[in-house]
């Protein structure tokens, strides 16, 4: 089984050379890769361009960050690379479990997307599928979720059939995050069921909070400052996602409710910001 494994990436080259060798070591499944390189200036050009492996690398200028850079590899893959049975959207900072892709592959399906979950270098969830629980609060769940059909995931790891990857695209709107949410959402609409394999398939921290808009210690202008950079939740962002997936109502009160909370200096870390 050959599967084209798809990343964008900046300036971790040893994070993303170590991912890549990892996959590697399956042997009853090879991976080929559609890369962005976003404007890296630490070797990771050169680094991808030594691989053994078959590398489709597309260059930025360090504007795209994810899911821009992911919008233009999945566009470029469903052109040059329509003949995949499998395509995988992948974080290039996970420390993959050797062999585990082996293992997953009796579990493939044509016509569900499978999520391999994430765990901290502590054991504990990470990334896996999400399931939306009242309005937009959701629960993200990990390996022991045998029997959930979720709405959404994180994409660090989810394979995806290639009818349902050439439906669906990544919506080139948001800057830097939100799009799985939203490409997964698209997914399980259309009918599609997304499931998760019942082992962690690799290794990577979860977001620290800690110096984000989240961060409840910092000032509450620093932090009004970060929410509207691009790795933060900018308000554009967060209102097209909340308007296209939760309608107009919801996108007026929910797009506000971050700002009240961090004024009125209220917890703001809970699932659907």
């Amino acid at each position: 089984m050959r599967i084209l494994a798809i990343f964008t990436c900046y300036n971790r080259r040893e994070l993303t050379e170590r991912s890549m060798k990892l996959l590697g070591e399956n042997k009853d499944v090879t991976f080929d890769y559609v890369v962005v390189n976003d404007g890296s200036t630490d070797g990771t050009a050169e680094m991808l361009a030594a691989q053994p492996y078959q590398v489709d690398v597309l260059n930025g200028d360090g504007g795209l960050f994810w899911n821009r850079g992911m919008h233009m590899a999945i566009e470029h893959a469903k052109k040059k690379y329509p003949d995949y049975e499998y395509y995988m959207l992948m974080n290039d900072d996970t420390k993959f479990v050797p062999g585990i892709f082996d293992e997953m592959l009796p579990q493939l399906r044509k016509d569900t997307v499978l999520i391999g979950a994430i765990c901290g270098e502590n054991g504990e969830l990470s990334y896996g599928g999400i399931k939306y629980v009242k309005g937009i609060k959701y629960k993200k769940y990990g390996p022991e979720a045998q029997d959930v059909h979720f709405d959404t995931f994180n994409a660090n790891c989810a394979i995806i059939p290639h009818d349902i990857f050439m439906q669906v695209g990544i919506d080139p709107y948001y800057q830097h995050s939100i799009g799985d949410f939203d490409y997964g959402l698209q997914i399980s609409r259309k009918g599609y069921d997304i499931r998760i394999y019942q082992k962690y398939v690799g290794e990577c921290n979860d977001t620290n909070l800690a110096k984000t808009w989240q961060d409840e210690t910092l000032p509450r202008i620093e932090r009004i400052r970060l929410k509207e950079s691009r790795k933060g939740l900018p308000f554009g962002d967060w209102f097209h996602f909340l308007h296209k997936n939760f309608g107009l109502g919801t996108a007026i009160v929910r797009s506000i409710t971050p700002y009240v909370r961090i004024i009125l200096g209220t917890k703001t870390r809970y699932s659907g910001a």
